[in-house]
Formats: C-alpha cells, sequence, structure tokens
C-alpha cells in the first residue's frame, strides 16, 4: 500500500522526472541553468549544493541554484487554477456542446501536464488523446494541435500523427479552413527546428563529445517540445474562450 501510494503522489521524488517532461518545469529548470551562467553578472547568489542537481537524471534530486524551490502545493495550486477556468466556462454555458466538453477535457489535461509535480514524458497522452477527437473540426483547433503533436514525439509512436496532419492541412477545401496565417508560420517553424534537433541529438552530439555531457541532449529535447507544448496550450486556450 505505501509503495502503491508512492506513484501515485511521488511528492519524495522531486520536482522533474529524470528525464524532462516538456512542460513549464522543464522551462523553469533550464531558465535555473542559465542563470548559473548569468549569476556573477547579475549578482545573484548561487547554491552550490544545487549546481548538478536537475541535470545528473536522479530521482529525487530536484533542487535549484538560482530559482525558488518549487513544492508540490505550488504545482497543485497552480494545476487546480488552470483545471477550474475551462471548467468554469463550460459548466456557465446554457447548452454546452460536445466539442465544449472535450475541449474542457483537453485543457485539463494540459494543466495537470504543464504544472504537475514530477511528471513522466508519456503523460502527454493525456492531452493529444482528447486533443485529437476535435482537432480536425475546425482549423483553428487543427493549428493548435500540430505543435503539440511534434511535441509529443517524444512517444515516437506518434510520429505518423504529424504525417498524416499535414497531408489533411494540404488536402481540405480552403472555405473550411479559416487563414490564421502568422501561427501557420510559427508552427512550420517550429516543426523545422525538429529536423536539426533530431539530428544533432542522434547523431552529431556522439560525435563531439563522445560519453561527455550525455544530459545535453536530453535537456535540449526537453525544452524544444516544452516550448511546443506551452505554446500549444496558451494557443488553445485562446481559441477555447475566445469561441
Amino acid at each position: 500500500m505505501p509503495q502503491m501510494l508512492s506513484r501515485l503522489f511521488p511528492f519524495a521524488r522531486g520536482l522533474c522526472h529524470a528525464y524532462w517532461a516538456p512542460n513549464i518545469w522543464a522551462l523553469y529548470s533550464f531558465a535555473d541553468r542559465a542563470l548559473i551562467v548569468l549569476a556573477p553578472r547579475l549578482g545573484l547568489a548561487i547554491k552550490t549544493d544545487a549546481l548538478q542537481s536537475v541535470t545528473r537524471g536522479l530521482i529525487g534530486d530536484t533542487s535549484f541554484a538560482v530559482l525558488p524551490e518549487i513544492g508540490a502545493r505550488t504545482c497543485f495550486a497552480l494545476t487546480l487554477l488552470f483545471q477550474a477556468l475551462p471548467l468554469i466556462k463550460l459548466f456557465l454555458q446554457a447548452q454546452p456542446t460536445w466539442e465544449d466538453f472535450i475541449g474542457a477535457t483537453t485543457l485539463c489535461g494540459y494543466a495537470s501536464f504543464l504544472f504537475g509535480y514530477h511528471v513522466h514524458e508519456k503523460a502527454i497522452l493525456l492531452v493529444i488523446i482528447p486533443f485529437s477527437l476535435i482537432a480536425l473540426r475546425d482549423r483553428r483547433h487543427f493549428s493548435t494541435f500540430r505543435p503539440l503533436a511534434v511535441a509529443g514525439h517524444t512517444v515516437y509512436t506518434l510520429l505518423w500523427l504529424v504525417v498524416f496532419l499535414t497531408a489533411f492541412d494540404r488536402l481540405a477545401p480552403a472555405s473550411n479552413r479559416p487563414r490564421l496565417f502568422q501561427l501557420d508560420r510559427l508552427n512550420t517553424l517550429y516543426i523545422g527546428l525538429c529536423i536539426p534537433l533530431v539530428v544533432y541529438t542522434s547523431l552529431v552530439h556522439q560525435i563531439i563529445f563522445g560519453n561527455r555531457l550525455e544530459f545535453l541532449p536530453l535537456m535540449l529535447t526537453s525544452v524544444y517540445t516544452a516550448v511546443g507544448v506551452v505554446g500549444s496550450w496558451v494557443a488553445y486556450m485562446i481559441v477555447y474562450f475566445a469561441s
């Protein structure tokens, strides 16, 4: 029983999983690593005992060298807040539709993944699965879903979905697709950056560094995918509340 509770509620394992799930805390951890370099110029204090804690890949070993520590209560409060927002909109609607319900479910999945404590990367399926049910119904949904699908390439079986959605984008009638040029351009840029990232993490890093800096490819992948997931969440929040 205690062991089962420790999976379900991994408070003793640290904020981040050994492999950073692509959420808010991956970006927070990356910012902390960047501030270590900038701290002497900015006059910021550094906790020397935390210099390698989030890049050693050890469970239960998360602490930040410059930024404030994040506890389970903070994660719970943020998750609850960003889940409550779409649920309040859903419950206040006189006649909510099926798409409204799936949209709220998707945003609750986003909140749990983005702000949860010790989240595993495979939990992105909590967002991708419900979102995929409505992604093809509206160009606005599709545009916000594309970076999420690409970011979900950490679950490699989802790669086929990116190919399918790209083909759908070309084949769907223009009259059924509201024009979202700026968002589409950002999506294209983001998806294009996936190619050099994969080349570097799978080949170039090993050639240059060998067995050194082994956490760097994981960190770059986590930050890249976190940008995609967070950007997709912000865009879909706007779409959901504007509809």
